[in-house]
């Protein structure tokens, strides 16, 4: 647009370390995803076990080293890896895409990274950080022998290997707790459980195919003795037979700047509780939709990119997708967490089509089979609804009393969540739960505090007029523009 402007001069603009830095820490990597990221180094450096460790105090998490048996890197080769996006001739069989992983993983993290590693009988240490990077990007090399013998200690001290990598975080930045006695041993349990069940997921064809092997160790620093957690693959399609008949099936989809992608559409049995479905969630839904592998590592664990609305639909609970990205293709994000995809490949997505079906014969049989699941449960039990959690309990005593009796009865749960803007409320046919937005809370609410009973008056309304929705399979395309005309006018009440 401006190409005939001219330029009068130039100059030389290196970016800010501290601000660098600063922006690293936000970019939005959690700790699993920063894990996986290096463990895709490990991966590519030809190593067949990987460990991580979580050394502790009393008090708090104070380092976190990642170490592997691969090929090592030489002293060139160790320099070239310290670069901030210094090499991104990868290998189309590579998992590394952008020479940013080690680095921009690290910082997200920590304000320093260590790498010690050994080829060839010689042991070689480089180090980052946030201070060294303000003063100039300048990179420490570290004295030979004091590596070899840090390696020796921390690098899979059990197997002693001859080369391989130690990746060290210190001042952790990201994985601090509160100072109550529990504080640190609740969030060490939900951090290597997260860590667990990730790692599971997205390595697991490499892990199901014993070409790798995953430990994760939280080490007390004044204790020796620690047992490592072993990572068991999780494999999103693993179930012991199709949720419908004929399913699944190959289809394909030219996608604009990938080329063409292999899919096959899978359809759960309904039900499932293995660890396969759940992958470390509450239920499933949340993991419906598209698995993009590239080189066999997940890059994106469900989600519709676009070609549903609603990547949580709970009529399509039970569809997954498994797609093989091309050798070399990219379009994934920098956490290697999701593919970002344009309109026009949303587009194509959805026009995906094998020999006998479309894309949208796969979810029409996906929806068709969550709705014979409901017919099948619903034909075993009747059940009168009554409110649930996040109403106050004489509330729902006294509605159980009046609307069932001593009868059976089932509960109907509230809950705030993060909906779409236009969602004021949405009902959650699968968990029987309906949801409120929580971005409108502080609305409905006015001066009221919140509470996980608080909105008794507007919840019991919302209760009374859909709780017959529930007993529904699905909802007609009436009863969905009825349900957003509903949000319409509560936004206009709202004043939204």
């Amino acid at each position: 647009m401006l190409e005939g402007l001219k330029a009068v001069e130039s100059r030389h603009l290196p970016p800010h370390g501290g601000a660098t830095v600063k922006a690293w820490s936000r970019i939005g990597y959690e700790l699993q995803d920063a894990v996986a990221d290096l463990i895709d180094n490990s991966i590519d450096a030809g190593a067949g076990r990987v460990e991580i460790t979580l050394f502790r105090n009393d008090h708090e998490v104070t380092s976190l080293t990642i170490a592997d048996d691969g090929r090592g890197m030489s002293p060139d080769q160790l320099m070239v890896g310290m670069e901030f996006a210094g090499r991104t001739d990868h290998d189309p069989g590579a998992l590394g895409v952008f020479g940013m992983g080690m680095k921009s993983a690290s910082f997200s993290q920590c304000e320093t990274m260590t790498v010690i590693t050994r080829q060839g009988g010689v042991t070689s240490a480089a180090r980052w950080s946030a201070e060294q990077i303000d003063n100039d990007w300048a990179c420490e090399i570290l004295e030979a022998e004091g590596s070899d013998a840090e390696f020796r200690r921390l690098c899979l001290p059990t197997k002693r290997p001859s080369t391989g990598a130690l990746v060290v975080w210190d001042k952790l930045t990201r994985l601090g707790v509160g100072g109550g006695d529990d504080d640190l041993d609740t969030f060490l349990a939900t951090a290597v459980s997260r860590l667990d069940a990730h790692l599971g997921l997205v390595f697991h064809r490499f892990l199901s195919e014993g070409a790798l092997v995953i430990q994760i160790t939280v080490r007390h620093e004044r204790r020796s003795l620690a047992v490592p957690r072993s990572v068991k693959a999780r494999d999103p399609f693993d179930y012991p037979m199709s949720g419908a008949e004929g399913w699944p099936k190959a289809l394909k989809a030219e996608l604009p700047g990938l080329g063409e992608l292999d899919m096959l559409a899978h359809i759960w049995p309904a039900g499932s509780g293995t660890d396969g479905f759940l992958l470390g969630g509450r239920n499933g839904v949340s993991f419906q939709g598209f698995y993009f592998y590239r080189n066999n590592r997940i890059v994106q664990a469900g989600g519709w990119n676009d070609v549903v609305r609603n990547d949580q639909d709970p009529d399509l609970v039970l569809g997954r997708v498994a797609v093989e990205l091309p050798q070399g293709g990219n379009g994934v994000n920098v956490q290697k967490s999701g593919l970002q995809v344009t309109a026009a490949q949303s587009q194509a997505l959805a026009r995906a089509a094998g020999e006998t079906v479309t894309f949208e014969d796969y979810l029409d049989a996906a929806r068709e089979a969550c709705a014979a699941s409901k017919r099948a449960t619903r034909a075993a039990k009747t059940i009168p609804l009554v409110p649930g959690q996040g109403m106050p309990m004489p509330t729902r005593k006294a509605a159980a009393k009046l609307l069932v009796g001593d009868g059976p009865q089932e509960d109907l749960d509230f809950a705030w969540e993060t909906l779409e803007d236009e969602e004021v409320f949405r009902l959650d046919l699968s968990e029987t739960r309906l949801l409120l937005n929580k971005t409108y809370r502080r609305d409905i609410l006015g001066d009221a505090p919140a509470s996980g009973a608080d909105a008794p008056f507007v919840k019991m309304l919302l209760f009374l007029l859909f709780k017959d929705d529930f007993e529904r399979l699905r909802f007609s395309g009436k009863r969905t523009s009825e349900l957003e005309v509903c949000n319409a006018l509560l936004l206009d009440a709202l004043g939204k």
